[in-house]
């Protein structure tokens, strides 16, 4: 069990990244969502000891993360955002060097490990081909890989399918989904698809505070009946986010479909099937208005 504790973070620019946070994650996967600039990546460097925190606590199955952070080092895995890699290196060259560095020091015991590890991420045909000339999915798999050398009991996965095209984000997604029993997982995404389809905990991040978490099922069926969408054109689009509580919309066929929350049927609406998508756009709309309107009477007191 991760648990986190009244977690905060400020960085020089005088922007505050982590803002009270507080989280228990158990064994399995567990889906941090949010947008871009949340604090996220924040959270995951912090956890991961990367960052220290301005206060706060971390603790994961007895050792306090913040004051003994190379007893965490030892059982963790990263796959950080921006995975870099050296040119001109076999994928097993670059997996042994990074086992020796994460203390294999015996070359049978290594070998065992770093071949098994690619063989279990789909890469040991590939092993003698340089890592930077890979596939944007394969190099995420290398990701995985090297994350899992020493065989951690935690692992920190930030926004792995970004960019993927959708045969290599399912095959991710099984890579994943087979780790998932054994260990503590903590997928940082934006996606909302990977964590209805991986997570059975997740958390909604924005603007560095949790305003959301639970099971991503039983969040969503809590949503029935509240959901209506209509199909409308771009030039009705200003008009119905005025007179509506609108919490998303897309493009389907070159007309707008939007999605409003509401407790009976706005007139022209038809009921929609809620989803995962729809209690992260609620849930991120809802900050948002709560946040404007404190600010407001802030500025009027």
């Amino acid at each position: 069990m991760l648990t986190i504790k009244d977690l905060s973070k400020t960085y020089d620019n005088g922007v505050k990244a982590l803002d009270n946070v507080n989280l228990e994650i158990p064994k399995g996967m567990f889906g941090l969502l949010g947008p871009n600039g949340a604090g996220k990546s924040s959270l995951m460097r912090t956890i991961a000891t990367l960052q220290d925190a301005d206060s706060g606590s971390i603790e994961f199955n007895g050792i306090d993360v913040l004051n003994d952070p190379q007893a965490l080092r030892q059982r963790l895995g990263y796959l950080p955002q921006d995975f870099g890699v050296y040119p001109r290196i076999s994928a097993y060259e670059l997996l042994d060097h990074l086992a020796i560095l994460k203390g294999l020091k015996n070359s049978a015991e290594r070998k065992e490990a770093v071949e098994g590890l690619l063989a279990q991420t789909n890469l040991y045909q590939h092993r003698k081909n340089a890592v930077s000339g890979f596939s944007g999915g394969m190099r995420q798999r290398f990701g995985i890989a090297q994350a899992l050398l020493g065989d951690p009991d935690l692992l920190i996965v930030d926004e792995p399918t970004a960019g993927l095209d959708p045969e290599e984000r399912n095959r991710f997604h099984n890579l994943l989904v087979g780790l998932g029993e054994e260990k503590a997982i903590i997928l940082s995404t934006h996606i909302v698809d990977d964590v209805s389809e991986l997570c059975p905990n997740m958390a909604v991040l924005a603007a560095g505070k949790i305003v959301l978490q639970g099971n991503p099922i039983e969040l969503t069926n809590n949503l029935n009946g509240q959901i209506w969408r209509k199909a409308i054109s771009q030039s009705e689009v200003e008009a119905v986010e005025q007179e509506f509580n609108v919490i998303s919309k897309r493009l389907f066929a070159g007309q707008t479909i939007v999605h409003v929350i509401a407790d009976s049927a706005p007139f022209g609406f038809e009921q929609a099937p809620a989803n995962l998508e729809d209690v992260y756009f609620s849930t991120l709309n809802q900050y948002r208005q709560t946040s404007s309107e404190t600010t407001d009477v802030n500025k009027v007191a």
